[in-house]
């Protein structure tokens, strides 16, 4: 979109099931959502959301430019929000049906980029093909989670995120260490009743978790390139019985270990 005279401004609308995702390419656009005010410059986004009142501010400068998209965004009771610290091996069910929270406004790190993703969408929307829709929705999504990524990344610097980039790290070259509270509190220097507090808000899940998933995989490697039984893994990886192994396994994975030996190819 484009206003070369300056004679436009945001609608005044409520959008019942629509929500509303805009980055201004030139010029500045000044919209209300409720009694909030925002100024959007050029090389920023705002989100604006369903069945919520927006309206313009200021008419638009003359030659101002902008994109938007319109997408539904019906947010589900059971999906837990999607972690950027997951750096376990194992793509579990709830990370394919996590949500993701975007920020309500910001700006982008590469704007040539942006912009060029943007008129890619435009133009998979606009051509003859049958399977327009798919693929405009599909470089739609990919636009939105390089933008969540974004987001994300341009977090990272803050001291809560460092510390659970910290243990995750830790956890990763320990993996094989039986660990107790004290390892811990000796790598970090902090008190692990607030290390576990921390890692649990940020990351949904407790840092026993998050260990056992890093051995499950560990078990899923083992299964598949080599004839080790459930006993044997489960004695390698240093479980106290196989049944307590099993246990964990389908906690982590939602099978047992016979019925996901069952289901996978094994080196011969």
């Amino acid at each position: 979109m484009k206003d070369t005279e300056g004679t436009l401004r945001h609608p005044d609308r409520t959008m019942d099931r629509i929500s509303v995702f805009f980055y201004v390419k030139q010029g500045a656009i000044h919209v209300f959502e409720n009694e909030n005010e925002y100024r959007i410059q050029a090389g920023r986004y705002l989100f604006l959301k369903n069945n919520t009142p927006h309206w313009g501010g200021d008419f638009y400068t003359p030659g101002t430019e902008w994109y938007y998209i319109h997408f539904y965004a019906e947010p589900s009771l059971n999906e837990e929000e999607f972690s950027p610290f997951h750096n376990s091996p194992i793509l579990l069910d709830s990370i394919y049906s996590s949500q993701l929270t975007f920020p309500k406004s910001g700006s982008v790190p590469h704007r040539e980029y942006t912009e060029k993703q943007l008129s890619s969408i435009i133009h998979a929307f606009e051509s003859p093909s049958a399977f327009r829709a798919l693929q405009a929705c599909s470089l739609t999504y990919q636009f939105f989670i390089d933008l969540y990524s974004s987001a994300i990344n341009s977090q990272a610097g803050t001291p809560s995120s460092r510390t659970i980039s910290r243990i995750i790290e830790f956890l990763h070259r320990n993996k094989h260490a039986k660990l107790v509270s004290r390892d811990f509190e000796d790598a970090l220097e902090m008190n692990y009743a607030y290390l576990s507090f921390l890692f649990k808000k940020q990351t949904g899940k407790s840092i026993t978790a998050y260990k056992n998933e890093l051995l499950i995989a560990q078990a899923i490697d083992l299964f598949k390139t080599s004839n080790l039984n459930v006993t044997e893994v489960s004695s390698t990886l240093g479980f106290s019985n196989p049944y307590y192994f099993s246990r964990v396994f389908k906690r982590v994975t939602g099978v047992s270990p016979s019925v996901y030996i069952s289901e996978i190819y094994r080196n011969q």
